[in-house]
């Protein structure tokens, strides 16, 4: 008798008591089992008869398909089947794998914390490195404060990133280790997402001692860029700089022209009679204002140094004083009408002349020092600030050439020089018959080596000069007709003046006499004002001639530089450090408590989401409020219900056993 091949194919299905369960284990790889199968009609068993390596012990799988197909043979059938189950080492259930799975790490947060302690590190390592320096000048106009912001944003980035992913799993810890109300799952969640979820996690206290911890950081961190911001600062210094600030000083000076129209056959140059000129007459009180000197930051000083210079040196003769009458007033004049006299010679010589003024000029014959220019005598029956009463008065002044040492400074861009010390030669020479192999230049020694040099020529020039422009002369003041007759009508000057408490109409010899006479009625040491002033407009003249030499100075400017508040670099500091011991421990507790390394993941409410039971305990709530409310009543933590899977469960089904059981059962038989 022969037998057809008989094919059996049947399929079992084995379905969760869930219907919403969805595995979240991994699957196994299809594998085949090939069984033995002896087939004998004339057996008693109708059925076929497998090894002891049956596929029924697969039922322990979730979903388990058969499929029993006969072999080519006809006494072998081969079994294919397909399933999934957890991976088991065979030391550890399914339910209890390793928690840091390749998959499943802490690598990123590493990471980020990583760079969070690089850009707060790097912002200490900037600001120490340009503590006390000039501000940085970097290409594109990048600032420090740019950068410092750029780190810090990166700083506050990558603390966020561990923050939340370390709040997230401190909420599933929480879950795991204890039980407590579903809506802290929420609480929890806002937390992960910024600052503001997690000062309400602070408020309500229902983050324990990890998410708190988290929570705390997370609200301080806010003030990480703003703090990393404060730690530089910026201030203004003055630096001093030896290039920018030159002021010249005369070594020697020699400027002259030969005149024969004058007494001593030399001429002054220009230069130095628009010295004297503008010493005179300017009454800008800035004789030195024609000086050509450097300062590029207008802020600059030197060190005191010598010049050759003139010298104006004033006495008062006013005890010297006695009264003078000239002949033509008889053998006994009226001693009211009279006027004064000194005894070199000057004198006022009406009681209607209030001011006069006699230059002297040095003789070749020594009767002065030959470093002397001019001596002057000015007199006056006033004083300068008391009407109508008589005072009469005296005073010297001479012109001489000398070294001065000079303290100069330019503030705001203008110069200013004081005489510290000066040094003059007195030494009298009598030229009247000069020898021609010997050396009549004026010599002033100072501290320098080369003594400083005043040429002969330039000395006799100026002398010669001087006799002309400084002619004797005086102001008279009075209400009748001027009866005096002019000796020099050119230079003679009659204005009504006020000036002081002198007013009227007054007659002028010259210019020069003008000159003093203002000073005296306008300020309260006028003359010797004006002479100074005199004297200062010469010695620019000198120092801007070709015997002058530069001399350097320091220029000050204004520098913004870096300073360093170090007390605010300890919040940024204590921000990365307490996240480090904040991941630190979340990664401890996670592994101590075996809880699942879920972080912030969506997933996991999906596949490990509120077992059955608890959720027909929403279902007579309408509206997320009520729900929400709701769950602020309902207690839940995560247990391994009896299919070894994780889910959030109510406190009285932890210990419940949840087993599978068949569904459906089809077998299909084909012969």
């Amino acid at each position: 008798m022969s037998y057809q091949p008989l094919k059996l194919q049947h399929m079992v299905e084995v379905e969760p008591i869930h219907e919403g369960y969805t595995s979240s284990l991994p699957m196994r790889q299809e594998h085949q089992e090939f069984h033995d199968f002896a087939f004998n009609p004339s057996s008693a068993p109708l059925g076929p008869t497998f090894d002891n390596t049956s596929p029924r012990s697969t039922t322990e799988s979730r979903t388990t398909k058969h499929t029993s197909t006969w072999s080519s043979s006809t006494n072998t059938t081969a079994v294919t089947s397909e399933s999934s189950s957890l991976r088991s080492d065979g030391k550890t259930k399914a339910g209890r794998k390793t928690v840091l799975s390749s998959h499943e790490t802490w690598t990123f947060e590493v990471l980020a914390l990583a760079v969070a302690i690089g850009a707060v590190a790097a912002i200490i390592g900037v600001v120490a490195h340009y503590n006390g320096q000039a501000l940085p000048d970097w290409p594109h106009d990048i600032t420090l404060n740019a950068l410092i912001a750029l780190l810090a944003t990166f700083a506050n980035a990558t603390i966020s990133v561990c923050l939340s992913s370390g709040i997230s799993q401190a909420k599933w810890i929480r879950f795991k280790k204890s039980t407590a109300p579903l809506s802290d799952m929420e609480s929890f969640d806002d937390a992960s997402r910024g600052s503001w979820g997690s000062m309400k996690l602070l408020l309500t206290a229902r983050g324990g001692y990890l998410g708190s911890f988290g929570a705390i950081i997370a609200v301080i961190g806010l003030a990480l860029g703003p703090f990393a911001q404060q730690i530089a600062t910026y201030k203004v210094r003055h630096v001093e700089s030896n290039i920018g600030a030159i002021v010249p000083r005369a070594l020697n000076y020699t400027g002259a022209l030969v005149g024969n129209t004058s007494s001593t056959g030399y001429v002054p140059i220009l230069p130095l009679k628009a010295a004297v000129y503008n010493g005179l007459f300017a009454e800008s009180n800035k004789p030195a204002a024609s000086l050509q000197f450097t300062c590029q930051s207008g802020s600059c000083k030197w060190e005191p140094f010598e010049t050759l210079a003139v010298c104006q040196e004033c006495t008062d003769l006013s005890s010297l004083m006695t009264r003078y009458c000239p002949p033509e007033m008889g053998a006994s004049p009226n001693i009211s009408e009279c006027g004064w006299q000194v005894p070199p010679g000057a004198h006022l010589n009406t009681s209607s002349d209030v001011f006069s003024m006699t230059s002297f000029i040095p003789s070749a014959y020594g009767d002065m020092p030959h470093s002397s220019m001019i001596r002057i005598i000015f007199m006056g029956t006033e004083h300068h600030d008391v009407p109508d009463a008589l005072n009469p008065w005296a005073k010297q002044c001479s012109l001489q050439a000398c070294v001065n040492t000079l303290s100069s400074s330019v503030a705001n861009g203008t110069l200013q020089e004081n005489i510290t010390h000066s040094v003059t030669n007195h030494t009298v020479l009598d030229i009247r018959s000069p020898d021609p192999n010997s050396d009549y230049n004026v010599y002033i020694s100072g501290e320098s080596e080369e003594p400083y040099l005043l040429g002969l020529g330039a000395l006799l020039s100026i002398r010669g000069w001087f006799s002309a422009i400084f002619t004797n002369g005086s102001a008279t003041r009075t209400t009748s007709d001027f009866s005096r007759s002019i000796t020099d009508a050119d230079r003679a000057v009659v204005v009504n003046l006020t000036v002081g408490i002198s007013s009227g109409e007054t007659f002028f010899d010259t210019d020069i006499v003008t000159a003093f006479y203002w000073n005296y009625y306008e300020y309260p040491n006028g003359i010797d004002m004006l002479m100074s002033d005199l004297a200062i407009s010469m010695t620019t003249a000198f120092r801007g001639f070709i015997g002058a030499v530069p001399t350097s100075g320091t220029s000050i400017t204004t520098e913004s530089y870096v300073h360093v508040r170090w007390g605010f670099a300890v919040l940024p500091i204590a921000v990365v450090v307490a996240c480090l011991i904040f991941l630190l421990a979340a990664m401890v507790l996670t592994r101590s408590s075996h809880t699942q390394l879920w972080k912030s993941s969506a997933l996991v409410a999906l596949f490990h989401g509120l077992d059955k039971e608890t959720r027909e305990r929403f279902n007579a709530e309408d509206g997320l409020h009520a729900k929400k409310q709701q769950a602020k009543a309902v207690k839940v933590n995560l247990y391994t219900d009896g299919r070894d899977e994780v889910v959030l469960g109510s406190v009285d089904l932890a210990s419940r056993e949840k087993s599978p059981r068949i569904r459906r059962w089809r077998r299909n038989t084909q012969a």
